[in-house]
């Protein structure tokens, strides 16, 4: 059986035998980004400015959509955290998209101080991003998304918040709580989360967890042998750090010392400071006792649990110094010889669950 993984922007080719699949997770592509466009042209009508938090496929495809009725004259600013992103995959809105000012308002959670630039707590701004589950948060939305983009040290609170280092998906996390604690002074802000169906466009909430979790149809599967796990192309898998936060989304599918083969391409690197540290060898475990942070340090704990836990081959186009030196995974650059790597360690005859798209995926 032909099973095609996405890759980057392009796709991996699987091929498994019909004994050795067990279940195939893999969303059907649904898309409404022309409805969902005409129900946020009249959302915009009422602010002042666009923000748009992330370069998602789906985002730029709503926004290419949307594009036609923007305001020309301006009365509709447009902001992004990355603007070069945004215009390329947007050309009719080439030339309009900035940066919003450095973070320069205080603001003073638990005895901590963050900072948030002054265009979030002045006017009226409709915030936009696509979501995904996530082990800290729950759910990363349009929320969590202008919090990271735009005030330094909020993933830091939200890491301190959390309880324990367990993951938790699709839950109103004490860190998601933190995060949207940290908008309360961007009272003019407004926040729509892009919902993803096959990686489309497919609907919008703006909620948190609570009501993305309606938008999943929950997946229960026996545990395998082994799992092949796609985080869901670009926008999903452009490092290491985003496709390990995904894939702990599947773990309960694979049987404890179970093989798993993690498929990203990773064509911006590792990713978060805490996993690029670790990947170098200047963090350790006393480090993390004695209370020392960067940013990203949850995810020290879900490459622990993978390595402790499971036989790992990573197919992505991370250098072999990373995947197989430090991280002490299997590594290999065609999909042929991870599945020979798989089926090296489980034995010829395991059954493997595929799931091409972890990012809309929930195991119940």
């Amino acid at each position: 059986m032909e099973i095609w993984v996405p890759y980057g922007d392009v796709e991996s080719l699987l091929t498994l035998q019909a004994e050795n699949l067990g279940e195939l997770v893999d969303p059907a592509p649904e898309g409404h980004a022309e409805e969902l466009a005409q129900m946020l042209k009249e959302r915009v009508k009422g602010f002042e400015r666009l923000v748009v938090c992330d370069g998602k496929p789906a985002t730029l495809k709503l926004l290419r959509a949307l594009a036609p009725h923007l305001p020309q004259d301006g009365t509709v600013k447009l902001n992004a955290p990355s603007p070069k992103s945004v215009e390329e995959g947007v050309p009719a809105i080439k030339g309009r998209v900035t940066k919003l000012s450095p973070p320069s308002v205080v603001v003073r959670v638990e005895g901590a101080e963050v900072k948030l630039p002054p265009e979030l707590t002045q006017g009226r701004n409709l915030v936009l991003a696509t979501g995904e589950p996530d082990p800290l948060f729950g759910y990363s939305d349009a929320r969590v998304a202008a919090a990271l983009s735009y005030m330094p040290g909020a993933r830091r609170l939200a890491y301190e918040a959390r309880e324990g280092d367990a993951p938790a998906f699709l839950k109103e996390t004490k860190a998601y709580a933190t995060i949207a604690s940290l908008l309360e002074n961007a009272r003019g802000s407004s926040y729509v989360t892009v919902i993803t169906k096959g990686g489309e466009a497919f609907s919008m909430i703006d909620g948190g967890a609570k009501d993305a979790a309606g938008h999943f149809f929950p997946q229960t599967l026996n545990p395998a042998k082994g799992i092949v796990v796609g985080a869901g192309g670009r926008g999903y898998d452009d490092t290491f750090s985003r496709l390990l936060r995904l894939a702990t989304g599947t773990l309960g599918a694979v049987r404890k010392g179970g093989d798993i083969l993690l498929i990203g391409e990773c064509r911006e690197g590792i990713g978060s400071e805490a996993l690029q540290m670790q990947a170098q060898g200047r963090i350790s475990e006393a480090n993390i006792r004695r209370g020392f942070y960067a940013d990203g340090m949850e995810e020290t704990a879900y490459l622990s649990r993978l390595k402790d836990d499971y036989s790992v081959t990573l197919l992505s186009s991370l250098p072999d110094l990373y995947a197989s030196g430090r991280f002490r995974f299997r590594a290999a650059k065609s999909a042929g010889e991870a599945l020979q790597k798989v089926f090296s360690s489980a034995g010829r005859g395991a059954k493997l669950h595929v799931f091409t798209r972890a990012s809309e995926t929930l195991l119940a």
